[in-house]
């Protein structure tokens, strides 16, 4: 599968897919992280205005899955 934004997207999808609630907790952080880094890389960018959509969405999607 080729991931269109691999730098973040690897880490979201193993969170996003993980079933061992054990491990569940530390994919989501490391996730969240992940996202949130490249979120702040580019928020003084007007460039890739598609994947700062996606990395909002998948933040949202990580908060859904952390409360579960």
């Amino acid at each position: 599968m080729t991931l269109k934004y691999p730098l973040w997207q690897n880490q979201y999808l193993q969170a996003m897919v993980e079933t061992r609630s054990e491990l569940l907790k530390c994919k989501i952080s490391a996730a969240g992280q992940v996202v949130s880094l490249r979120l702040r890389q580019l928020a003084s960018t007007t460039d890739d205005y598609e994947e700062q959509i996606a990395l909002a969405s998948a933040l949202k999607s990580l908060k859904v899955l952390k409360e579960r």
